[in-house]
């Protein structure tokens, strides 16, 4: 059995179900982070197989683009699309391999009870795998690691998020998020990639973005922000340090 450290290896460690939801539900965040010269990674649960557009291949190298674009690391669990949670204790292991190998302070994802069921699949994939990644006997012959705080990104289209952990000021990083986006040219509205249609190439898919950030913006008096949940409940030392309150 394998000892645990107390080092950390990353600052955060964003987990999505799919090529595309790290972009789309806290691109700015991780890009905010990575300017801030904090080691960033994002974790695709799947490569995106099952996807009406794009090939698992081409979805791949537009990822890599777009993580270069955000300034952050990307790799690829290789759950099966359309099926994270068909096995749910292997999708499990493989989280608490990721968070073993990665060493995060903070882990993401997505919330639960979803539009999709992998989003809620992977969502408890990682709650189950945020725990046991500290937990000696759970063997994967990796050393234990305990993050510190788990933090889930609002991914549900239609329904808006229970009270919130917090919102993150994205302004200053709206172009490098969007641009992130852009990059996954199979998936998004675009007029350089042809394919069948679906909500994300809706024309008005890009005006739903911007309202989207830019409501939850106008709850933090900023031009766009992003929402976000915490596990248990976040200690503050000083609210004068609050972005807010300065």
């Amino acid at each position: 059995m394998v000892a645990m450290t107390e080092d950390f290896k990353s600052e955060a460690l964003f987990i999505g179900a799919h090529p595309d939801d790290g972009e789309l539900l806290a691109g700015g965040l991780m890009a905010s982070m990575a300017e801030k010269g904090h080691r960033v990674i994002l974790a695709d649960g799947t490569a995106g197989e099952m996807g009406t557009r794009g090939t698992a291949e081409e979805r791949a190298i537009e990822g890599q683009d777009a993580a270069r674009i955000l300034g952050i690391e990307r790799i690829c669990l290789g759950l099966p699309d359309g099926g994270i949670g068909r096995d749910i204790e292997a999708s499990t292991r493989r989280v608490v391999e990721a968070i073993r190998e990665h060493r995060p302070r903070l882990v993401f994802t997505h919330t639960g009870d979803d539009h999709h069921p992998d989003h809620n699949a992977i969502h408890l994939a990682v709650r189950r795998a945020f725990f046991l990644s500290f937990v000696l006997k759970y063997d994967t012959g990796q050393e234990r690691h305990a993050p510190r705080k788990l933090m889930y990104f609002w991914s549900h289209r239609h329904d808006v998020p229970p009270p919130l952990g917090f919102i993150a000021d994205v302004s200053s990083v709206w172009d490098k998020k969007l641009t992130s986006m852009k990059a996954h040219k199979s998936q998004f509205a675009n007029t350089d990639y042809e394919g069948p249609e679906t909500f994300l190439t809706n024309d008005l898919f890009w005006h739903r973005i911007e309202a989207r950030h830019a409501f939850f913006g106008s709850l933090v008096k900023v031009k766009y922000g992003e929402p976000y949940l915490v596990e248990g409940i976040p200690r503050v030392d000083d609210p004068m340090e609050f972005s807010d309150v300065k």
